[in-house]
């Protein structure tokens, strides 16, 4: 999970070096690589069996794949309607999504220490973005609210699914979905060679690995602990624009990151001496 969130980190700085396409247009070549590289890693993994296990994911997978195309779409807009640090401010909202819906839907209880590390993580990433967050635009702060919510249902659906259903299948359907939607949005889909290579960047590395490794992470970790590694997307997402472009974070978005990843750590390292004193 924590290499997905790596992963999906890099997505603002990838849009931020396609201003000549409109977000359809990002959403159409975007889902094309991602499909076309979680269709390789399956057919890698599964080989001949592959075909029945896309049989396998039924209406689970098929209503997951809907919920987690919606985010595809939902992101690329956000980021094209306001600042990838609101954007990203706002999708870290996800933890607390999860958190609940897994104690709704799930009975998940998330541990004390859990909430108290999601509370510290939130305000962390409040204070990471308090000093750009004024610079949003409703629309695009309401579209980036869509991701963590569309991502919990996407989440709730997969857990409460058959074993059969494969989570990476789920996401090979999603890209197609989003493929055929965006499809007749996007033309004309005539696109330069630079532009083709930093989609295809997107494609592959920001949603393909990305979704990849998150789907791996599904069945091995809590609502609460998913959603708090992921947490390292919106702390690493402002490093990746002050590596690339020299824009350098604010005191308060250093303090917040460090805030976040603190508690990220110390929630870990409490599970791993509770597991450890479990198995003795």
């Amino acid at each position: 999970m924590a290499g997905a969130a790596v992963c999906f980190s890099t997505g603002g700085l990838f849009v931020r070096h396609l201003p000549a396409l409109q977000p359809q247009q990002i959403v159409f070549w975007r889902s094309l690589f991602a499909g076309v590289f979680i269709f390789g890693v399956l057919a890698w993994w599964h080989r001949g069996t592959l075909p029945a296990r896309l049989r396998a994911a039924g209406r689970a997978g098929l209503l997951s794949a809907c919920f987690l195309a919606a985010t595809f779409f939902f992101f690329i807009f956000s980021i094209s309607h306001t600042t990838v640090a609101n954007a990203a401010a706002l999708m870290s909202t996800g933890p607390l999504f999860l958190a609940v819906a897994a104690w709704a839907f799930l009975g998940e209880r998330p541990r004390t220490g859990t909430w108290l590390a999601i509370a510290a993580a939130l305000a962390g990433t409040a204070l990471m973005f308090s000093e750009g967050f004024g610079a949003g635009q409703m629309l695009g702060n309401l579209l980036a609210l869509g991701v963590p919510a569309s991502f919990t249902v996407n989440y709730i659906v997969l857990r409460r699914a058959p074993a059969a259903t494969d989570p990476t299948v789920a996401a090979l359907l999603a890209a197609l979905l989003a493929l055929a939607v965006a499809a007749p949005l996007a033309a004309p889909l005539a696109i330069s060679l630079r532009d083709l290579a930093v989609v295809a960047a997107l494609g592959v590395i920001q949603i393909g690995c990305g979704l990849v490794l998150m789907t791996r992470a599904y069945h091995r970790l809590s609502a609460g602990e998913l959603g708090l590694i992921s947490l390292a997307e919106p702390v690493l997402a402002p490093l990746w624009v002050w590596l690339a472009i020299s824009e350098r974070p604010g005191a308060a978005a250093l303090a917040g990151g460090v805030l976040v990843l603190a508690a990220v750590f110390l929630n870990q390292l409490l599970l791993f001496r509770a597991a450890a004193r479990s198995t003795r």
